[in-house]
């Protein structure tokens, strides 16, 4: 029911697609045509992959007009990417499509990760543009923008949806979590997820969320960096002139979908409170750029602004050490001069980068030197633009 941006951009050669669970790996694979399809998910293949990865030359053996290989959720037999780089070095015309949704089981048991051979793209959540005409952006806050979700809400079925987020949580803990064995504790790494769920589009103080969920300061580290690795959430770091302070200063959590957000907070029967709204539109508005910065191979460094006075400018976009953009996001359309402070604040040290907000506006408008867009009409210009 959507096309997707990658549908249109896929690698002739051989790729990596990595994404969370449900964004639509499988269903843009099957797309690709006359390929050898092998399917990690199930148990069968699994066994059979794990006891012999040589397996997959003998398909290849028996099928010698295919050319191209898909292999859905590579990360569950990493043993089978020495046979792919042996039959992909010995046979350049061979094309390998491996999917996954966690890179973290592939390096942490020092899987062959091809040495760079090979590309590696990353698929998201629906966009904005990849819903088109159907966007509502109350819905995408609410409810998230993951494929299945997004159907069930064009059908008119909202209980539909909000059963299917809340299921994915629970398969979130249990496949990946707790049957890959990331974690021992699959009770502390449930209070960390609900302290990490009420602190999102927050600068995360790692020792309080230590004491809140009550384990120790290295595993909340940990914790977050399986989040990461999953591809459940990533950190947006601070701007600052160099690395090592930018290390030193507390990072924001962002997750990957507006809806496993609430789903994880257990917050969908009811609708986002003013202030739950705001945190959402600027996660949402993140997540965009994000998506637009993997998809258009953009090479931006995002991150946000914020001095020890608490001012504070939510994205910063920087490509080639020069930033291009910086950006407010406020969830209502009502924008004085008022809530440009920190925008205000950083123009005064980073003079002629751009000021932009991003907010429901019905039609663009300037207050000084700050340029107000609607958030679509904003992520079209930064695709254009910038």
């Amino acid at each position: 029911m959507f096309t997707r941006t990658l549908s249109r951009a896929l690698p002739k050669s051989s790729f990596f697609l990595f994404g969370p669970r449900q964004v639509g790996k499988t269903t843009l694979l099957e797309g690709v045509p006359d390929a050898i399809r092998i399917d990690l998910l199930d148990p069968d293949e699994q066994l059979a992959f794990n006891k012999s990865p040589n397996l997959l030359r003998e398909r290849l053996s028996a099928a010698p007009q295919r050319r191209t290989v898909v292999i859905d959720e590579i990360q569950r037999v990493p043993r089978l990417l020495d046979v792919v780089q042996s039959l992909f070095d010995h046979d350049r015309s061979l094309r390998f499509i491996m999917s996954g949704s966690s890179a973290r089981k592939l390096r942490s048991g020092q899987a062959n990760l091809l040495g760079g051979r090979i590309r590696t793209l990353n698929l998201h959540p629906l966009t904005a543009a990849e819903i088109g005409g159907a966007f509502r952006l109350d819905q995408a806050l609410t409810y998230g923008t993951l494929p299945r979700v997004a159907i069930e809400l064009g059908a008119g079925s909202h209980e539909e949806a909000r059963a299917i987020l809340k299921a994915y949580v629970t398969m979130y803990l249990r496949e990946e979590i707790k049957a890959e064995a990331l974690v021992r504790s699959l009770h502390g790494f449930q209070n960390f997820l609900d302290v990490a769920a009420a602190q999102f589009a927050e600068q995360v103080n790692f020792s309080a969320v230590s004491r809140e969920c009550q384990v120790a300061y290295a595993t909340v580290r940990e914790f977050y960096s399986i989040l990461e690795d999953t591809l459940v959430g990533f950190f947006l770091k601070p701007h600052a002139r160099s690395e090592r302070k930018r290390m030193s200063l507390a990072p924001k959590f962002y997750f990957f979908d507006n809806g496993v957000t609430r789903a994880a907070l257990h917050a969908l029967p009811a609708a986002p409170n003013p202030a739950e709204r705001g945190r959402l539109f600027e996660q949402w508005f993140i997540q965009e750029v994000n998506r637009l910065n993997d998809y258009g191979d953009k090479d931006w460094m995002l991150s946000f602004w914020r001095t020890s006075h608490g001012a504070e400018v939510d994205l910063l976009i920087e490509r080639a050490g020069r930033i291009i953009a910086a950006f407010e996001s406020k969830s209502t359309p009502n924008i004085s001069a008022a809530d440009l402070s920190g925008l205000k604040a950083f123009s005064e040290t980073h003079a002629n980068v751009p000021l932009f907000v991003a907010a429901p506006v019905k039609a663009p408008r300037k207050i000084g030197d700050v340029t107000i867009l609607d958030p679509l009409e904003a992520l079209a210009m930064l695709e254009k633009r910038f």
